[in-house]
C-alpha cells in the first residue's frame, strides 16, 4: 500500500477551466421551450427549470435540501443551479465527459469525475475551485458527507485494480488489489470505513482472472476483510448507522453484510443495483420486471413494493429515509417518482435516454435528457408543491 500526501498530478480545478470543445459558449447556449414529454402527475408538482444546452446531459445530482442542482455534460462542462434556480456554467478543458457527480451540503462541496480521463476533483461550490486527483483506470468514486474525503477505485483495461483515498490535500493512500479489479466503492458519512466491490480482471485481451467479492477498508487504508463471491460485485453501498454493507452482483444477487463481513441476508431474484437510505433503515432495489422494492436493512423483511412499467436497473435515487425513490429507465427515456402508495409522478421522453436524481427531502428532483440525434441536452428541475 502506497501512502503519500502528495500526488504526481496535484492540480486545481481552476487550472482546467476555460473554453469548451464547442467554443466559449459550450454547454451554456440554452433556450427555453415547452416540454414534449408525456406526463402523468398524481401529486402536485411544479416544473421550475427547463433549459436546453448544446451538449448532451449525462449525469445529475441534487443536494439534500434540494437547493443546489448540478448537471454534467458530455463535453466536460458543469452547470450549477442555485436555490433561486439561476444557472451558472463551469466549463472545463479536459475534453472528457463528466461521469460522476455527488453533492454534499454539509461541506458545500461536490465530487466530480471524468472517468475517461482518469481524474476526479473536489469542487468547493463557494470558491468554485479545488484539487484534481489522478487515478489510472478510474471506475467509481464516493465522497464522505461530513469531511469531503473521496474514495475511488480502478478497473484498468489490463490487470488488477486499486482503491484510493484522497482529501483536499491530495492522495492519502492507495492499495493495489492482489486478486481483483474494482467497479464500485462507497464510504461512510464520517469517512472512517470504505466498501469496495471487487471483480475479475482481464489478462491480455480475453482471459479473466482473480477473485471477486466485497472488501472493507478503514480510513488508514488497512484491509479489514473480503467476502468472496463467485460473480463480479458491480454495486456497493455502506452505512455506518446500520453498520451494513449492501452489494449487488453481476447476476442480480443482493447481499447484505455486517461490518464484520458476515452475511446477514440475501435476495436472489434478479435485482439491479441496490441502494441503502442515508439513515440506514431501508435497502432499495429494482427487479428485472420493473418492481421497486424496499427492505428493512436489519432483517431483510420486505417493507413495500411499487410496480413501474419499465426496468430502472442501476439508475435509482433514494431520499433520506428510503420512503421515496426516483427511478430512471435510462434507455427507454422514462422517469418515475414512487413510494409505497404507488407512482407519484412520471415522465416519458421520446428524444433519448434520461437520467435523474432526488433530494434527501424527496421533494425536489432533476432530470437530464439526451437528445441523441441533435447531440444536445435538456435539463429539468421539479419541485413538489406545498
Amino acid at each position: 500500500m502506497a501512502k503519500n500526501s502528495k500526488h504526481s498530478r496535484r492540480a486545481l480545478l481552476s487550472l482546467i477551466t476555460g473554453s469548451t470543445i464547442a467554443g466559449t459558449a459550450g454547454a451554456s447556449a440554452q433556450t427555453h421551450r415547452k416540454t414534449t414529454a408525456a406526463m402523468r402527475q398524481q401529486t402536485s408538482v411544479e416544473q421550475v427549470v427547463q433549459d436546453r444546452y448544446t451538449a448532451v446531459s449525462l449525469v445529475t445530482d441534487v443536494s439534500a435540501s434540494g437547493d443546489t442542482v448540478l448537471f454534467g455534460f458530455g463535453n466536460g462542462d458543469l452547470v450549477i443551479y442555485d436555490a433561486n434556480r439561476q444557472s451558472e456554467l463551469l466549463p472545463f478543458t479536459e475534453n472528457s465527459r463528466i461521469s460522476h457527480i455527488q453533492i454534499e451540503e454539509a461541506t458545500n462541496t461536490a465530487a466530480l469525475a471524468w472517468m475517461d480521463a482518469d481524474i476526479y476533483g473536489l469542487l468547493d461550490l463557494t470558491t468554485q475551485d479545488g484539487p484534481v486527483i489522478e487515478h489510472p483506470g478510474l471506475w467509481d468514486i464516493a465522497m464522505a458527507s461530513e469531511d469531503a474525503t473521496i474514495a475511488s477505485v480502478s478497473s484498468p483495461i489490463d490487470g488488477q485494480g486499486s482503491v484510493m483515498l484522497a482529501t483536499e490535500g491530495g492522495q492519502q493512500w492507495r492499495d493495489n488489489l492482489d486478486e481483483a479489479a474494482a467497479s464500485s466503492v462507497d464510504i461512510t458519512a464520517d469517512g472512517e470505513t470504505i466498501a469496495v466491490g471487487g471483480t475479475q480482471y482481464l489478462v491480455g485481451a480475453l482471459e479473466q482472472e482473480g477473485t471477486p467479492g466485497v472488501m472493507l477498508y478503514d480510513s488508514d487504508g488497512e484491509h479489514q476483510w473480503t467476502y468472496e463471491t463467485d460473480i463480479d460485485v458491480i454495486a456497493t453501498q455502506i452505512n455506518a448507522e446500520s453498520e451494513c454493507v449492501v452489494a449487488g452482483t453481476d447476476d442480480g444477487q443482493l447481499l447484505v453484510l455486517d461490518f464484520a463481513g458476515e452475511l446477514l441476508w440475501e435476495d436472489q431474484q434478479l435485482v439491479g443495483w441496490p441502494y441503502i437510505s442515508n439513515d440506514g433503515s431501508t435497502v432499495i432495489n429494482s427487479t428485472v420486471e420493473g418492481t421497486i422494492q424496499a427492505y428493512d436493512t436489519a432483517t431483510g423483511e420486505e417493507q413495500w413494493t411499487t410496480e413501474t412499467e419499465t426496468i430502472a436497473s442501476g439508475d435509482l435515487s433514494v431520499n433520506e429515509d428510503g420512503t421515496r425513490v426516483l427511478a430512471s429507465a435510462r434507455t427507454e427515456g422514462e422517469v418515475y417518482l414512487v413510494e409505497e402508495s404507488g407512482i407519484l409522478w412520471e415522465n416519458a421522453y421520446d428524444v433519448g435516454p434520461a437520467v435523474g436524481a432526488l433530494s434527501g427531502t424527496g421533494r425536489t428532483w432533476s432530470v437530464g435528457i439526451q437528445q441523441t440525434e441533435e447531440q444536445t441536452g435538456r435539463v429539468e428541475i421539479y419541485e413538489e408543491s406545498t
